[in-house]
């Protein structure tokens, strides 16, 4: 276990690009346009990426992140639901790695906040965190054409 207390952009940026096989991604806001850029070059490179998010105004409106391309290049996109809002900020990369941060993947977070990120390759903790995106899986259908 590794934890920090700034450059977590570049830490989630330099994990993210790590990925041969599978990301998902469990985070309460998503707009970083950066990351998401990275995300859509893994699903181009083959990769799998999940990502859970918040289906709010600051996720979902008319100039958002263009989650139809994303979910054109093959990504799975679920939006949480009202009174079922997830809080969550963490990633699990290959089945073999996962961070937790209190850094919203947002274009504000990295400037305007002090944040935390805690890297984790104990197997028992990331199989936990694996089992908890696929619950969340279960409760949050795909979205096919993201609502605006």
């Amino acid at each position: 276990m590794q934890l920090f207390f700034s450059e977590i952009k570049p830490i989630i940026v330099s994990q993210v690009a790590s990925a041969n096989k599978e990301i998902l991604v469990a985070v309460s806001w998503l707009t970083d346009r950066e990351i998401f850029a990275l995300l859509l070059d893994k699903l181009k490179a083959g990769i799998r990426v999940s990502v859970i998010t918040r289906n709010d105004y600051l996720n979902n409106h008319e100039n958002a992140l263009p989650w139809q391309q994303f979910i054109n290049e093959g990504g799975e996109l679920r939006f949480c639901q009202p009174g079922k809002m997830l809080h969550y900020k963490f990633c699990v990369i290959d089945g073999e790695r996962a961070f937790l941060t209190s850094y919203n993947w947002t274009c504000f977070a990295g400037t305007n906040n002090r944040e935390n990120i805690i890297l984790i390759d104990d197997q028992n903790a990331i199989e936990s965190f694996t089992t908890e995106f696929n619950y969340l899986c279960e409760q949050f259908p795909l979205a096919e054409n993201p609502p605006r």
